[in-house]
């Protein structure tokens, strides 16, 4: 049973939003058990399916998420927000999902549908080729292919593989899994985006990679267009 966490600053939005997750799991017919977490009970995250941060002040808001992730590198976490620029801002924030207040019914209603979308996808596979033997990578573990030579680094989230292939070739086999070329040697899964930044992205295992001068326009839209289509906003 998933375990929502509610990190709120604000008792009136906080029953608001208890109440609309009784409803939709009523609606939708899934279990899940609601807490409040307080700021201090980091040891309480790692039973948590995903955290609901509900602030209105947007820096505080955005630190407290960046101290979540400091402790659960991949905890989902569902940021509610209360003016349209802070929408904006969030684009550049590795949300699961970014809902707003004035519609959190509608947006939360999309945020936990993605979730199953999300445990579907995360079965998604890829074929590599090492030494004559054929490799099936789950999409989600590959943060980034790196070009070296004619081969391939594959920087997994717990192992780095060789392969021999072409960079380009992995480029057009992957098209449409959300990988982005930020660089000649470069392909990333936006999936594991943190923070995307004019020289460089910044990986949710902490790598901090260069983009291209010349490719930013183009990884920032294929960036906002990636998470458009994940619902974010």
């Amino acid at each position: 049973m998933p375990r929502i966490g509610i990190l709120c600053d604000r008792d009136e939005e906080r029953e608001e939003i208890i109440h609309i997750i009784k409803m939709l799991a009523a609606r939708e017919e899934f279990d899940c058990s609601i807490c409040s977490v307080a700021r201090e009970e980091t040891a309480e995250w790692k039973d948590i399916s995903c955290i609901i941060l509900a602030w209105e002040n947007r820096d505080r808001a955005f630190r407290y998420a960046e101290k979540i992730w400091s402790r659960e590198h991949s905890m989902p976490v569902i940021y509610v927000a209360y003016r349209v620029e802070d929408i904006i801002a969030a684009l550049e924030m590795p949300f699961f999902h970014t809902v707003r207040l004035f519609g959190l019914e509608q947006d939360m209603e999309a945020a936990f549908r993605k979730m199953g979308r999300v445990r579907l996808s995360a079965a998604d596979k890829i074929r590599f080729t090492q030494n004559g033997q054929l490799m099936l990578i789950p999409t989600r573990e590959i943060l980034y292919l790196e070009s070296e030579g004619h081969e391939i680094r594959l920087h997994l989230a717990t192992d780095m593989v060789m392969v021999k292939e072409n960079l380009s070739q992995c480029q057009e086999r992957l098209k449409g899994r959300g990988f982005v070329r930020i660089y000649t040697s470069f392909l990333v899964n936006m999936y594991h985006i943190r923070c995307l930044e004019k020289e460089n992205v910044l990986l949710d295992n902490g790598e901090c990679l260069y983009v291209s001068r010349r490719k930013y326009p183009e990884v920032k839209l294929m960036f906002e267009n990636y998470i458009r289509h994940l619902d974010f906003i």
